[in-house]
């Protein structure tokens, strides 16, 4: 029993981080599957016309004469007339088709409008399966709640909770109505039960069976780019490439306001360790480096190295010049007194940092500007922690 909690609960936790984490992918794949169901239903409401006006009469004239019946007798039941529900049916279902078409192809989909449009289809769905099987044709069996249940567990990806409420709420609507309005029909309305909780059933084993496909899905890829992403020495930072995107996504999130601090960071004469130490004791002095600023800097803060003993961090909200200041004589410091304790002999460190101000900030500016910073301090020499601060500004106008 302790297993299948755990078990559980290590699944409701991946899908709520696939939920926060992958919102964009979800809504993608929503408003996809949005407009294919939205056309499917409107074709399939046509279809039923068309099968209804062709070839309702005949079948029930065959099963007349099967059961020795006068054509008389049925000729009220033959004639196919369809309700009012059943067209405003295939109205509404092309409008979302036509809205869901639409907004899929503008280009960036927002999470909560698709979520918002998708709960909104499948609700309407429901409602006109209950008016359609049930109030529409009190006489017959219904044939589409079991249907539209699966479609929507399997086709559209809501969170557990949300899925659960959706399916047993109408459900029990839809047999409760079932039980009252086609109580005079007793040959009618267990078959509309049977059939309701049979799709029911069907439809919690499909959906958990999408779900669990597309976290897992998710969580592997993220596995994969985070792996893509992170340096193969150091793993506990980015590389060029990871901190690259994750810094582009900060600035495209927080543009034109940036607030931080952006630091770039170099080790003086590291090449003199490698020759003389070994580059085993340079690969303990780069994971000290790293260990010292991963300890240092917040989760929420972007740490990467882009090449040989050159490391960069972005802190977010960070702007105050004696605590950026304060904090880059203490990285070089504690770098220094790490790398010591490894054997290796007393190592100096280079800073390059950069303050943004509320500021609209495009990172090749930031970087160069960074960058000048940390070899002017190099240049002051090397045989100390040297540190320079500087504030962002766009670059010159060409003239």
């Amino acid at each position: 029993m302790q297993k299948i909690t755990h078990i559980l609960r290590d699944r409701l936790e991946a899908e709520k981080k696939f939920l926060v984490d992958g919102k964009r992918t979800i809504a993608k794949q929503n408003i996809v599957t949005l407009s294919n169901m939205s056309l499917a239903a409107a074709i399939i409401g046509v279809l039923t016309l068309i099968f209804g006006y062709m070839f309702m009469p005949t079948v029930y004239e065959s099963l007349a004469l099967s059961y020795g019946m006068p054509i008389e007798d049925i000729a009220e039941y033959s004639k196919f007339v369809p309700a009012k529900a059943h067209i405003a049916f295939i109205v509404v279902a092309i409008l979302f088709c036509v809205a869901s078409m639409l907004y899929r192809f503008k280009g960036k989909a927002s999470p909560r409008v698709v979520t918002l449009m998708s709960l909104a289809f499948e609700i309407t769905l429901y409602v006109f399966v209950i008016a359609i099987d049930i109030f529409a044709h009190r006489e017959t069996p219904g044939c589409f709640m079991a249907m539209v249940i699966i479609a929507c567990s399997a086709g559209l990806f809501f969170s557990t909770k949300v899925t659960s409420v959706v399916n047993i709420s109408f459900t029990a609507v839809y047999i409760i109505c079932d039980l009252f309005y086609k109580v005079d029909y007793p040959t009618v309305w267990p078959y509309d039960v049977f059939f309701a909780l049979t799709g029911f059933c069907i439809a919690v084993a499909a959906g958990e069976h999408f779900r669990l496909f597309q976290v897992s899905s998710f969580v592997t890829r993220m596995r994969y780019k985070s792996l893509s992403m992170r340096d193969p020495l150091l793993e506990n930072i980015y590389n060029k490439r990871g901190y690259e995107d994750a810094i582009d996504n900060y600035l495209v999130a927080n543009n034109p306001n940036v607030s931080c601090s952006f630091i770039v960071l170099d080790l003086n004469d590291f090449k003199h360790i490698n020759d003389n130490y070994g580059h085993d004791m340079g690969d303990q002095i780069l994971k000290c480096m790293s260990d010292t600023l991963v300890s240092l800097f917040r989760d929420s803060d972007i740490i990467g190295r882009f090449g040989g003993d050159e490391f960069i961090v972005l802190a977010d909200g960070l702007n105050d010049e004696d605590a950026v200041e304060k904090k880059c004589r203490y990285i070089a410091e504690l770098i220094g007194r790490r790398a010591q304790e490894t054997g290796a002999i007393k190592v100096f460190s280079s800073l390059g940092a950069v303050l943004c101000d509320g500021q609209n900030v495009d990172f090749n500016r930031l970087f160069e500007i960074a960058d000048e910073a940390m070899y002017e301090a190099k240049e002051r020499g090397r045989k100390a922690d040297q540190f320079i601060l500087r504030r962002y500004t766009d670059a010159p106008k060409e003239q």
